[in-house]
């Protein structure tokens, strides 16, 4: 049961949080709060006697080492190997795992300085590593996890309540009728003898299949779903005059005229279409949108 639970948390949805002003104020704080513990920690003799440098410089490397490693774990290696997909489904337990790494490469860093500067280096610099790396890990394991689960309890409060606000303003703004615009407009598509005849009234949104797109649609009170061969980003094109038309989602294009119900928070928001069986997403990157297209474009 407990093995359930612990799953059930670690993947939990959570907001990938680091961009680059963040994580230049982290790497700061945090470099400057290990500048601050050596001074106060380390003995001075002791520093005279195992490494080549005095105490003060060995606290300000110490101090620039954690920086700069904080920098290469939120920064560096998102920017190379994390793509879109991965930050749009972070998870708790991915958030809890790039804080151990962050540790673990932290201390790395300043067991190569303290290696690199002694004056009689180990001979057991393996063991050295593996000690100390674990040491680190094991110790902060525990509070970081507490850190992302009680600010994932802060953030989902915080999310849960704009949103249901916002949700109110927007249901009070949403008809329940089809859209008066009786616009039709002609599309072609990949297939030289298929062209798109789209009424933009009737249209409530599209969904991306590979080369391939489903268009939804509803006459008469019964939804339609038709696909063309034509990219989700052609149709987004296409229809770039109409505000009230827009992209949710890398794989969705919506009419935000036809929207019926709206739930979720701001990390896991859904679109309901009347007489459309499943829901549309709201990507995280794409939720500001979204609600601009409410309070600005005044739909």
């Amino acid at each position: 049961m407990s093995r359930h639970y612990i799953t059930k948390i670690i993947h939990k949805p959570y907001p990938y949080l680091f961009y680059f002003k963040r994580n230049l104020i982290i790497a700061f704080v945090l470099g400057m709060l290990i500048y601050i513990i050596n001074v106060l920690a380390v003995d001075e003799n002791y520093v005279n006697t195992n490494f080549v440098f005095s105490k003060p410089l060995l606290c300000i490397l110490a101090g620039l080492m954690t920086f700069f490693g904080i920098l290469v774990v939120l920064e560096v290696i998102p920017r190379i190997f994390f793509k879109p997909d991965l930050k749009e489904n972070w998870t708790i337990g991915k958030e809890c795992l790039l804080i151990v790494s962050l540790f673990f490469v932290i201390t790395i860093f300043n067991n190569t300085l303290s290696l690199v500067i002694s004056k009689e280096p180990s001979n057991n610099i393996i063991l050295h590593f593996l000690n100390s790396s674990l040491y680190v890990v094991l110790l902060g394991i525990v509070p970081a996890f507490l850190l992302v689960w009680i600010n994932y309890t802060i953030l989902l409060k915080e999310n849960l309540k704009k949103v249901s606000l916002y949700n109110e303003q927007l249901e009070s703004r949403i008809t329940f009728t089809e859209s008066e615009v009786s616009d039709i407009i002609s599309i072609q598509t990949n297939n030289k003898n298929e062209v798109l005849e789209l009424d933009i009234g009737s249209f409530l949104f599209a969904k991306s299949e590979g080369n391939y797109i489903d268009v939804f649609t509803k006459t008469s009170g019964k939804v339609h779903c038709k696909p063309y061969r034509l990219t989700i980003q052609k149709l987004e094109e296409e229809l770039g005059n109409y505000a009230f038309i827009i992209s949710t989602h890398r794989s969705y294009v919506i009419n935000i005229r036809n929207i019926n119900t709206t739930s979720g928070n701001a990390r896991n928001y859904r679109i309901s279409f009347e007489g459309v069986p499943h829901e549309v997403p709201v990507s995280r990157n794409k939720f500001q949108a979204f609600k601009d297209a409410f309070t600005i474009k005044k739909v």
